[in-house]
């Protein structure tokens, strides 16, 4: 292989890393904080470089340096040069995956280099993981996809996918019956253009939260976008900040007077959401850094600002312990379900509705005129919320016969998802109510209990959720309510078998 090759590729990120040392001196984080805010951050880019080694493509979000840039002079400062080397290299080998399909090197030199990367990002998960003191099963869940190896050939297939509550698939037939453009490749920096934001973040000072107007462009750049709205301002004229702002709102209510939680991300960072972003954009997604809500086509889809659960769904992406599940397979379609459930309940909140009076549809508004169905997903009745001859017919099943074993959508994230969503539907309407109080509760301390892992699978939601409900309403009909709803969909808790979904 030609070293050359390597230089040409990688020389950029090294260089930005290194430029980027300065501002590192502020972090007042402990070096455990820190190592475990880089290993999560790094592990979660582990699971899209596994994905592209088995499946061809890059099904995920842009990559985030954001914890290594909060965090990385931590390693550094606290004599850790092993693991600041090692946690460097991870981020330059998953920055280096989406430039090998770019013509510069040949198919050996680019199979190699994947191969060597996927090795870089291995040790700087188990370096990292080891500094935070994290177990060596949870880091051994994080790596064991990396080393198993790649799959299929990767000729002619897009560079990099962001996903986010639409999956590729949905998008992909889109594209197909309308010859609506497939978005691919990373938000542009469009760094040769002047910015244009005349109020920027930093002049907001210590709102909590922030939503920015990309008037429509595709960049990853935050300060080119000016403040649109800040937290304690008033309403503006545009409906779609407006919205959005009661979604934050919202959430952050619901999060602090139900479960007691302050925040949504991390504490101490700003929240910031961009809204009009990209061209008639038919998704939004979570980067690591900001949320990004297109305006839809108005075609197929509106504005994914749309209703409480929707915002709150995209939102609640920021949660530490949401962060943590790994992003495929029966783990990302819980983290998929969670994020549905909670948002759901924010919206049943907001409203005071019971578990009866709710709707339980996500994205109930999202569909444009025309489009026949009633939402994005139902949790009463997964696999109806649409049947159009463009998007085709909702695809999620509502019990285990009807699993999903596939490789696209990170392992059926999306599709797999109404099985926990009809799971949790169920326990809400046998416990009655609000569903907050009861099922909301137990789903939640479950979640911040740390007892799920990196990698859960349903049957493991199944049995905690059971085993807490029993723990507080004993062995009667209210603590065997959750058994009964897991039953239902096929998982009854006491013999749930592990299912592993393959290619």
């Amino acid at each position: 292989m030609d070293s050359s090759d390597i230089v040409a590729l990688i020389g950029a990120a090294v260089a930005a890393a290194v430029a980027a040392g300065g501002a590192y001196a502020h972090s007042r984080s402990t070096l455990r904080a820190a190592a475990r805010l880089i290993y999560a951050e790094l592990s979660r880019h582990g699971t899209s470089v596994a994905y592209y080694r088995k499946y061809g493509h890059w099904d995920a979000a842009a990559p985030s340096r954001k914890a290594w840039e909060d965090h990385g002079a931590v390693l550094a400062r606290r004599r850790n040069a092993d693991t600041f080397e090692a946690a460097l290299r991870g981020y330059e080998a998953v920055e280096l995956i989406p430039f090998l399909y770019g013509g510069a090197v040949s198919a050996a030199t680019r199979d190699e280099l994947v191969g060597d990367a996927a090795q870089r990002l291995v040790s700087a998960i188990e370096k990292t993981g080891a500094v935070a003191r994290l177990s060596s099963d949870q880091i051994e869940a994080s790596t064991r996809r990396l080393q198993s190896g790649g799959g299929v050939a990767m000729e002619a297939v897009p560079a990099v996918l962001r996903t986010g509550v639409i999956p590729l698939a949905l998008q992909e037939r889109l594209t197909e019956e309308r010859g609506a453009p497939l978005d691919f490749g990373w938000p542009r920096p469009l760094a040769a253009r002047a910015r244009r934001a005349t109020r920027t973040r930093d002049s907001v000072g210590d709102a909590g939260f922030v939503i920015l107007d990309a008037q429509h462009e595709d960049s990853a750049d935050l300060d080119r976008f000016a403040v649109a709205r800040a937290e304690g301002e008033d309403e503006v004229s545009d409906a779609a900040v407006n919205r959005v702002y009661d979604g934050i709102v919202a959430t952050r209510k619901f999060l602090s007077e139900v479960f007691h939680r302050q925040y949504v991300g991390a504490e101490g960072e700003q929240l910031t959401v961009v809204v009009h972003y990209a061209e008639k954009y038919n998704n939004g997604f979570w980067n690591g850094e900001a949320v990004f809500l297109g305006d839809g086509d108005g075609a197929v889809f509106t504005s994914f600002g749309q209703g409480l659960e929707m915002a709150a769904y995209h939102l609640l992406a920021g949660l530490p312990e949401l962060e943590s599940l790994t992003y495929f397979g029966q783990s990302g379609a819980l983290n998929t379900s969670l994020r549905e459930t909670f948002g759901l309940l924010v919206k049943q909140y907001a409203l005071g509705q019971t578990a009866e009076e709710a709707d339980w549809l996500v994205g109930a508004g999202l569909l444009a005129p025309g489009i026949k169905g009633v939402a994005l997903r139902s949790f009463k009745a997964p696999g109806t919320a649409y049947d159009d001859p463009v998007l085709g017919k909702d695809p999620q099943p509502h019990t285990m016969d009807g699993y999903v074993v596939t490789g696209r959508d990170n392992g059926g994230i999306h599709m797999n998802s109404g099985i926990p969503n009809r799971a949790f539907y169920l326990a809400a309407r046998g416990f009655g109510g609000h569903a907050w109080e009861r099922a909301g509760r137990i789903w939640w301390e479950v979640l911040t209990s740390g007892q799920l892992g990196v990698e859960p699978e349903f049957a493991d939601l199944a049995r905690l959720t059971s085993r807490a409900a029993r723990a507080r309403y004993g062995d009667g009909q209210r603590g065997a309510v959750i058994d009964r709803a897991w039953s239902r969909v096929g998982l009854p808790p006491a013999e749930s078998p592990r299912r592993t979904p393959s290619a």
